[in-house]
């Protein structure tokens, strides 16, 4: 194994939840994560990160296991965590099948997506892999249909409003056992906006599945490569204004690659997605890919980046609202030049021009477009408000001059 992520100035809380981030620990990762843990004191932060990075069973399953000296109130916390989870992933679990059942009674194929797969397909456990909600991705016309349905048994969509070619339907929710389940039931895996991820057909999807049993109800899920692709552009090529992602995403990828490393077809995933394929290589700063997955992804970067692990922490994903706080510099910093690692996995270009490429020209241009959809959507909204109702059936004609004056007057009441 490569031992470069030794040398990487990484936050100690960090390096412990880097080293979890897997559902196998090695003779290196379980070095790292005594190493880490040596010394270290802010226990009840690493707590409420852990929980926030959807890692808490992980980490407790890692550190009971590894036997190390922590405060036996960390032990604590770590375990009424992962109690929670297992009682919350049981709950969503019946619920998911009877949504099955529903969907077979009616006829409609579908696939399950993410946490609610992985808790069957991967860990061992359903506890060991939290889950949000339930994705099941559907034909648009079936999605639909199920969506009424899930209405009809008690189900409440959510009132937020979602562009019509949006990749889901409005959210279901249904309090069940006291837990609030939630269901997202999708009519493609992406969002039609930058970086513009592709979707194959769920038909295309559907014709190679991966079954698993869900309390006596077959259930069916992406095969291995499709899932290595959704689970990478998901959680690390995500549109700029989606949540960060989280360390469990890394340990979904880390662990279905080590699991499965003899089974997966490589020239399949390299063909269908050589971005993902390239930024494996990139993980192992974070948690060391053992010596039989380098065998499939050697390292071709053998320099270290900057900001391993690190998400993309400038605008459009923090407001321009929070500038302020942040500094003003540091987010401009953050927007304009974000850090390697981030860039090497988020627009796959490896060698140093293009990757000088990537930050002054594809990142800008990317910026660019948010930009524009944002300035036209602050530019309509500015003008409907300083202008004033229109009387009714008609539209306010203005000169330019006029809505420049609107506009700025918005600007500087915003920005004051």
């Amino acid at each position: 194994m490569n031992t470069a992520e030794t040398r990487l100035k990484i936050a100690p809380a960090d390096r412990i939840l880097f080293s979890c981030a897997r559902l196998e620990m090695h003779s290196v990762h379980r070095r790292r994560l005594a190493a880490a843990c040596e010394g270290y004191t802010e226990w009840d932060a690493l707590l409420h990160l852990a929980e926030a990075h959807g890692m808490g069973p992980l980490l407790n399953r890692h550190i009971a296991a590894a036997k190390l000296n922590v405060p036996p109130s960390f032990i604590r916390g770590l375990r009424l965590l992962a109690l929670r989870h297992r009682q919350a992933n049981t709950i969503n679990v019946d619920s998911l099948r009877e949504i099955l059942s529903l969907a077979r009674s009616e006829g409609l194929a579908c696939l399950v997506l993410k946490g609610a797969a992985l808790c069957h397909t991967l860990y061992p456990e359903i506890g060991l892999r939290p889950m949000r909600d339930i994705d099941l991705l559907l034909d648009a016309k079936d999605a639909r249909h199920l969506h009424r349905l899930l209405q009809k048994e008690g189900f409440a969509a959510s009132t937020q409003p979602i562009p019509p070619d949006h990749f889901h339907l409005p959210a279901l929710y249904q309090t069940v056992g006291g837990l609030r389940v939630c269901v997202e039931l999708h009519q493609g895996l992406y969002s039609p906006i930058p970086p513009y991820n592709q979707s194959p057909p769920f038909s295309v999807l559907y014709r190679d599945p991966i079954s698993f049993d869900v309390n006596g109800i077959t259930a069916h899920t992406l095969n291995n490569e499709a899932m290595l692709i959704h689970l990478f552009q998901h959680g690390f090529h995500a549109p700029l204004v989606f949540e960060p992602y989280k360390l469990i995403s890394v340990a979904d990828i880390i662990s279905l690659v080590e699991k499965e490393v003899e089974t997966i077809d490589w020239d399949k995933l390299r063909s269908a997605c050589p971005h993902l394929f390239n930024s494996l290589q990139y993980f192992h700063y974070m948690t060391a890919w053992t010596d039989q997955v380098l065998t499939k992804i050697p390292l071709k970067n053998r320099a270290v980046p900057s900001g391993v692990g690190a998400s993309y922490a400038g605008w459009p994903r923090v407001r321009l609202s929070g500038w302020r706080e942040r500094g003003v510099v540091a987010m401009l910093r953050h927007t304009l030049f974000p850090l390697q690692w981030w860039m090497l996995i988020y627009y796959d270009q490896p060698e140093r021009l293009t990757l000088i490429r990537s930050r002054h020209i594809r990142h800008w241009q990317h910026l660019y477009w948010w930009g524009r959809l944002f300035g036209a959507h602050f530019f309509e909204a500015a003008l409907k408000k300083e202008a004033g109702p229109a009387p009714e059936g008609t539209e306010p004609e203005r000169s330019l001059l006029k809505k420049i004056k609107i506009l700025a007057a918005a600007i500087y009441r915003r920005f004051r």
